[in-house]
């Protein structure tokens, strides 16, 4: 599909424009004079696209891009200041529906210019490249291919190859995080092996029970002072035996001195008792010879008092007498309990023999016991002796103390085991496991490029998801590579409507303007090429169809 009739109105620079081009249209003319309005305008009416913010004609409220191709399809676009643009399909007369999705299918992508590709940021060119290799595959087959989820914090909005490096990328940094976490904790590791014990093996030290051990020391050490003890009591019964009677007797002459004064003490408080019992009859006694006495001295008295007062001393005389009489009854009373004291006195003397002969008895059977006990005693100490032989507890102590040293290491062994076989050995599978996100990330590519059709061969994409071409970057290609991939991604670009604008073909040596119009030749392309030089009248010019190496002062021709 070819364009058959141009026209363009109020578009850009341009007032009016209507062409029927030929295979090739060169515009000339001078800077200025519209002729890359016109590439535009072709742009602009079949893709809707706009390389500039104010397209209609200044001043004016409307402008008017017109195509008709050589298979009937009419398209006519009209931009609008002040209401919605227009577009129109008719194929043959006939209204076609869907219009932009209509001319969408006429090209792949928008309108490529070569020249323009070639002055591109290389970022762009990658873009226009990858979206050129179409790799339409789904989340889930992405994941498949790596058997995990490796999706989270990429975006996937780019394209696949770039979406892998980005994969690659991101994993390799991450296992190198790893990596660099791994040899951290191998050092922890080889620092704790430093300080262990050498061919130290933490689990043949965990099952042994360090208090059995020092049981066993402590067992032979309890059997060796039974032996010593043993053997203190076999060579010294005798005087063990000597020792109790000894001790006996002794005890037997303090439980004599004890009941001798305990006899002297109550016999002292018999004696007292009886003192006090003849001074209250002696009190008793000599109460009628006071009483005799004191009569005749009150008679006496009461002879040389006057007759009134005689009553008197009777009174007294009662009152004495009742006195009298009630201190000789307490006296009586006190002689009684004397009595009765000296009575239970004298029994407890008595009691005391008996409780001295059972306590001397006591004495004498503690002491039968005391030597048949220390008989027995010996006695068992001569069999234990026949079956029990001394130990040396040194050895037993420098292997309980080997083992407790060598347990005081399984904290550390414990903490080495948790790093080498936890962390360490989850850090070593992640990064396992990384690598293998990172291998096929990286081979990937190079898999799936086999698998498509590529605008360019030996296209890859870089570590900065930059396109390169046999190794190389975009923007480091020579002007020849540079031309010569344009052309090949125009070629893949060009879709139904077979065209190529090409702005600035004064810019190109006279070798790549040949093989340009030798491309265009030969892949049957309709090219619209401007060309700027100098114009008298200040416009352009149009030529149909030629190529003349003599107008354009360059070699070649499309005659």
């Amino acid at each position: 599909m070819k364009i058959k009739t141009i026209k363009i109105s109020k578009f850009l620079g341009i007032d009016e424009f209507n062409l029927n081009p030929s295979n090739l249209t060169v515009l000339e003319g001078v800077k200025g004079s519209g002729k890359s309005s016109v590439l535009e305008g072709i742009e602009t009416a079949i893709s809707n696209t706009k390389r500039r913010t104010e397209v209609i004609k200044h001043g004016e409220g409307e402008s008017t891009l017109f195509i008709e191709t050589d298979t009937g399809l009419e398209i006519d676009r009209r931009i609008r200041k002040d209401k919605t643009d227009y577009l129109k399909l008719r194929q043959q007369g006939t209204g076609i529906k869907s219009t932009e999705s209509e001319l969408r299918k006429l090209i792949s992508g928008d309108i490529f210019r070569p020249l323009d590709f070639i002055n591109m940021p290389a970022a762009k060119q990658t873009e226009i490249i990858l979206g050129m290799i179409k790799m339409q595959y789904t989340d889930e087959e992405i994941k498949g291919w790596f058997s995990q989820d490796v999706l989270s914090g990429i975006n996937t909005d780019k394209h696949l190859l770039q979406v892998l490096k980005d994969i690659e990328m991101a994993n390799y940094k991450q296992r190198e995080e790893t990596n660099r976490e791994i040899k951290l904790l191998e050092g922890q590791v080889k620092g704790i092996e430093s300080e262990l014990p050498p061919n130290y093996d933490g689990e043949e030290w965990k099952v042994l029970k360090i208090q059995d051990y020092y049981n066993k020391v402590s067992e032979a050490q309890k059997t060796n002072n039974f032996i010593d003890e043993a053997e203190r009591l076999t060579t010294g019964i005798a005087e063990k035996v000597e020792s109790i009677e000894t001790a006996t007797e002794n005890n037997k002459s303090q439980i004599k001195i004890k009941f001798t004064e305990q006899r002297q003490d109550l016999k002292d408080i018999i004696e007292l008792s009886k003192g006090k019992i003849t001074a209250s009859q002696n009190i008793i006694a000599s109460a009628e010879d006071k009483l005799n006495l004191k009569d005749a001295e009150l008679d006496k008295q009461m002879k040389q008092e006057i007759a009134d007062i005689k009553k008197k001393y009777e009174e007294l005389f009662y009152l004495e007498k009742i006195n009298m009489d009630k201190n000789v009854e307490e006296q009586a009373k006190l002689i009684n309990l004397q009595n009765q004291k000296i009575a239970a006195k004298e029994q407890e003397i008595t009691s005391l023999a008996d409780l001295e002969k059972q306590e001397l008895k006591a004495e004498d059977t503690k002491k039968e016991s005391a030597i048949e006990k220390e008989k027995l005693r010996a006695g068992k100490a001569t069999e234990y002796l026949k079956s029990h032989v001394k130990t040396d507890t040194q050895p037993l102590q420098t292997e309980a103390d080997k083992v407790a040293n060598m347990q005081s290491y399984l904290r550390e062994w414990d903490r080495m085991l948790d790093i080498r076989d936890g962390k360490l050995a989850t850090k070593k599978a992640y990064s396992d496991s990384l690598t293998n996100i990172v291998t096929t990330a990286r081979n990937k590519p190079a898999e799936l490029l086999k698998q498509h059709k590529l605008p360019i061969d030996g296209i890859s994409v870089d570590e900065n998801s930059m396109i390169r071409i046999n190794g190389t970057l975009l923007d480091g290609l020579s002007d020849g590579e540079k031309l010569e991939a344009a052309f090949k991604i125009a070629l893949q670009r060009i879709g139904e409507l077979r065209i190529m604008c090409l702005d600035g073909f004064e810019k190109l040596n006279e070798s790549e303007q040949n093989k340009i119009i030798k491309i265009c030749e030969d892949n049957d392309i309709q090219a619209f090429v401007t060309i700027t030089k100098d114009m008298e009248n200040g416009s352009f010019n149009i030529v149909n169809g030629t190529w003349n190496k003599d107008h354009y002062g360059v070699k070649g021709c499309l005659e």
